[in-house]
């Protein structure tokens, strides 16, 4: 029997949280599709950055999660509520902090897969 190799997740690649109320105050629900959707696209965009071999740029990635939360909503996976006081999520984090974050995730999830030779699933 053949034992599949486990591939981290990009939770294990950063403690900074996912949701987006911290960068905008963007206030989408339920919560756990938003953790579960937002953790599969830092994949996509390990991915990316694997394939390319160079990160992503900050205003990139903004684009790229605003475009994306927005699809989500539109798709009806998502339901956004009224955005929380923008100064709830800057004194946490704001949204370059956060972006900071998550391209620091995406990075090291291409490094481990750089460094391990892995097939990223494509």
């Amino acid at each position: 029997m053949e034992e599949k190799t486990r591939h981290p997740t990009p939770m294990e690649f950063g403690s900074m949280p996912l949701d987006p109320i911290y960068a905008w105050g963007i206030v989408l629900e339920p919560v756990e599709t938003l953790i579960e959707r937002t953790s599969g696209f830092i994949e996509q965009l390990a991915r990316e950055t694997y394939e390319r071999g160079e990160e992503l740029s900050l205003e990139e990635l903004e684009q790229r999660f605003l475009a994306f939360f927005d699809q989500l909503v539109q798709e009806g996976t998502l339901t956004r509520l009224p955005d929380a006081d923008p100064a709830m999520g800057r004194r946490i984090l704001g949204p370059r902090r956060w972006l900071r974050a998550q391209r620091i995730r995406i990075n090291r999830l291409a490094d481990h897969w750089r460094e391990h030779k892995l097939d990223t699933g494509r």
